[in-house]
């Protein structure tokens, strides 16, 4: 079931009915405005009192919104509670933009709850005196009982009770009730989320036919576990409308199964700039990935590692002030992939990115052939060694009120560990080497034979050659002495866990975790000394 909607730029976009449409874009960009023009442009409601019942409804629901619940709901009959919810009040001559938002349709708070449960009620009500108008003419005629109806207010439970088994809901006798095991208490005691899971569910089910629904910060204020099961049951339950979310949970986009986004790239308080992107056609980059990129008027920055550890937080704390929005993708193969797929892709050319990976065991001609492609590198060998920076243990003994020689002894701890580590890292930077020269063997001629290839493996691997690699491994770790050649060159993902003992702290990451809580303080300057302390290892970002 199709629905053409009218977009800001003239255009007539059709949809498929109960395929919802997600909207996407920065903070600022005119998200909630675009909602606010689709309405206007598609719903007749917003200007005139007297609207056919053909005529197609905009309901659009803002992020500001009143969850308050009346301890008596005020009935009214069904034509004066469904203008109510509808033009925001019963009067024959309201309409939306007056009444419903009171002229600030974008910002305006609705205080609607009250209205949509009585509406609910109302159309119950109204749903039984026409099925038993219904049974009475059958009844007369001699004619089979018409079957058993759901209701309304019987659907609404429905999908409350099966998304919330231990905490049901009662609206029976007109009012809004909530059980939890033998206690029921009244629906204005009900938790944020709780109400707003109902209020939606209200505004859903009351949607006239092939109606058109924008949901503003759909998740607000609901359970992640339960927000997406809620908007699949309700888009299941009308899959006769059209959804439109406008949304920053970018899981929740995710979880909407779409096949397009609509990316709202700015707004200069007149028009909008927007496109509509074919997921399909961005198959290099993670749906969510993607979501975000567009989701933020940032330099982008991506990078390696996960949200939930310290590496991301120090990133982000360096780059704030660059205005960088960071990314972390996992392993560094994953960065380099993903930043190359993102340059690649022309309608994303107006977003800046860069990317920034460790050294790992890379030999200079690897980092070279990859700075040449854009890639940054830290100059040291992992992440986690930024945070045992010379310069910086100098500054942690101070502020952690060490005694004198706590950074030093945490300087010989580094050095006494890479010592006693030295014979492994060079084994492994070795077979590092190998894979590497391995992957410069190029075999694109299809004539190719194994005895071609055994060839190329026994020159590249004489034993002159090999004994080259070994030895140049052994050189680049033998002559480091001073910590910060070892911190060049030291992949020991462990050490800033470790280091903290040195300090008196207790816990494994206790203290990178101090370090990040004194980069986000910014007590007595002291964020301006850390990372003048790190800049001289992090790449000069524009």
């Amino acid at each position: 079931m199709n629905k053409t909607i009218k977009f800001p730029h003239g255009e007539d976009v059709t949809f498929e009915g109960g395929k919802p449409i997600v909207i996407l874009g920065a903070n600022g960009a005119g998200k909630t405005r675009f909602g606010v023009k689709i309405e206007e442009l598609n719903d007749k409601r917003v200007n005139y009192s007297s609207v056919g019942v053909d005529e197609m409804l905009v309901h659009r629901i803002s992020a500001q919104k009143s969850l308050n619940i009346s301890d008596t709901i005020l009935l009214m009959d069904y034509n004066s509670s469904q203008r109510a919810v509808y033009f925001g009040d019963a009067y024959s001559n309201s309409t939306k933009s007056g009444h419903r938002y009171g002229r600030q349709p974008a910002t305006f708070l609705l205080n609607d709850y009250d209205k949509a449960l009585a509406y609910l009620f109302a159309k119950e009500n109204k749903e039984l005196q026409d099925t038993h108008i219904a049974e009475v003419s059958a009844n007369a005629k001699g004619e089979p009982r018409p079957a058993i109806i759901t209701t309304i207010r019987e659907t609404a439970t429905e999908i409350w009770n099966n998304l919330l088994p231990k905490r049901k809901i009662d609206l029976t006798g007109n009012a809004v009730h909530a059980l939890k095991g033998e206690e029921k208490y009244h629906g204005k005691e009900m938790s944020d989320g709780e109400r707003v899971m109902l209020y939606m569910i209200c505004q859903v089910l009351l949607l006239p036919p092939k109606s058109v629904i924008i949901i503003d910060e759909p998740e607000l204020h609901i359970h992640k576990a339960i927000v997406k099961k809620l908007w699949d049951k309700l888009e299941t339950s009308r899959n006769d409308c059209v959804f439109m979310y406008i949304t920053h949970d970018l899981d929740f986009a995710a979880s909407r199964n779409i096949e397009k986004v609509l990316w709202i790239k700015s707004y200069d308080g007149s028009d909008w700039e927007y496109e509509f992107l074919n997921i399909r056609d961005y198959a290099e980059l993670p749906q969510e990935l993607l979501f975000e990129v567009i989701g933020t008027r940032k330099k982008v920055l991506f990078v390696e590692g996960e949200r939930n550890n310290y590496d991301y937080d120090l990133y982000n704390e360096f780059f704030k002030d660059k205005g960088y929005h960071v990314i972390p993708c996992g392993g560094c193969q994953e960065v380099v992939r993903i930043y190359k797929a993102k340059k690649a892709y022309e309608t994303l050319s107006g977003i800046e990115a860069h990317c920034i990976i460790d050294r790992d065991f890379r030999t200079d001609t690897e980092i070279t052939a990859l700075k040449n492609d854009g890639v940054n590198f830290l100059d040291v060998a992992e992440v986690e060694n930024l945070f045992v920076v010379p310069a910086l243990l100098d500054i942690m003994e101070k502020q952690l009120g060490c005694d004198t020689g706590s950074a030093q002894n945490a300087k010989d701890f580094i050095s006494g560990l890479f010592n006693s580590n030295k014979d492994n890292q060079i084994k492994e930077a070795f077979l590092k080497e190998v894979n590497h020269q391995l992957t410069l063997l190029n075999y694109d001629d299809n004539k190719l034979t194994p005895q071609d290839i055994h060839c190329d493996i026994a020159d590249k691997f004489s034993e002159e050659n090999v004994k080259a690699y070994f030895e140049g491994k052994e050189g680049a770790f033998g002559t480091v002495t001073d910590i910060t050649g070892i911190l060049r060159v030291f992949n020991f993902k462990e050490l800033s866990g470790k280091i903290g003992s040195r300090f008196g702290l207790h816990g494994y990451m206790e203290y990178p975790k101090r370090v990040i809580n004194l980069l986000k303080s910014n007590q007595d300057g002291v964020r301006k000394r850390i990372l003048d302390a790190l800049k001289p290892y992090i790449p000069d970002l524009p």
